[in-house]
Formats: structure tokens, C-alpha cells, sequence
């Protein structure tokens, strides 16, 4: 009498633990194959780098950022050419069309070789 009580039990609970298992597996193995993506994506996008280093060696884009972004930081400290240098950031912030401020952006990322340059524009 005790093991027609007994049985159905044992067998739910052995069900039960066999789904854990089960699951359990199926969380791992999928853990495993996000690793393995991520790996790949990491090797992908070393492969980019290294290839747009190798385009930008002969480029002067990279050059002229620079050159430009220090006449930019120096001109924010002559008196004389802070009230344009306002009017110009503030141009680019407010009223420069979103399509130029994308160009400007992809620009100085591909001479920087950063690919993901359009998070930083807020």
C-alpha cells in the first residue's frame, strides 16, 4: 500500500529533477555559445582595426583633426575669438542639419580608427 503512495511521488519528484538538470545543461551550453560569440566578435573587430590602421598610414585626415582640434582649444583662449568660437559650437549643437554633424563625426572616427563615435553625439 505504502509503495502504491510512494511511487507516483518518487516518480513526480524524479521528473522534476531531471527538468532541472535539463535545464540546467541548457543554461550552460548557452552561456558557452555567447562566450564563443563574443570571442568572434572581438576577432572580427580586431581584424577592423588593424585593417583601417593600415588604410589611414599614408592619410593626412588624421593630421588635420588634430591640427584642428588644437587651433579650436587655442581660439577658445583669445578673447578676441571666444564670441565666434561660442557662435560656432553653438551652431553645431542647435542648428547644424543631423546628417553634417554624422559626417563630422564618421570623419573623425575613421581618422581616429573609433568605430563607434556616434554614441558620443547627444
Amino acid at each position: 500500500m505504502w509503495q502504491a503512495l510512494v511511487s507516483p511521488i518518487a516518480n513526480i519528484a524524479g521528473t522534476y529533477l531531471q527538468g532541472k538538470q535539463e535545464k540546467a545543461a541548457a543554461k550552460a551550453k548557452l552561456e558557452v555559445a555567447k562566450v564563443e560569440a563574443q570571442a568572434k566578435r572581438v576577432e572580427q573587430d580586431g581584424g577592423w582595426e588593424e585593417t583601417a590602421m593600415q588604410a589611414s598610414a599614408d592619410s593626412w585626415k588624421d593630421e588635420l583633426w588634430t591640427v584642428a582640434f588644437v587651433l579650436m582649444i587655442v581660439a577658445c583662449f583669445i578673447p578676441a575669438a571666444q564670441p565666434y568660437m561660442k557662435a560656432g559650437f553653438e551652431f553645431l549643437k542647435n542648428d547644424c542639419p543631423e546628417w553634417l554633424s554624422y559626417g563630422i563625426l564618421i570623419s573623425i572616427g575613421a581618422s581616429f580608427g573609433i568605430k563607434s563615435i556616434t554614441q558620443l553625439k547627444k
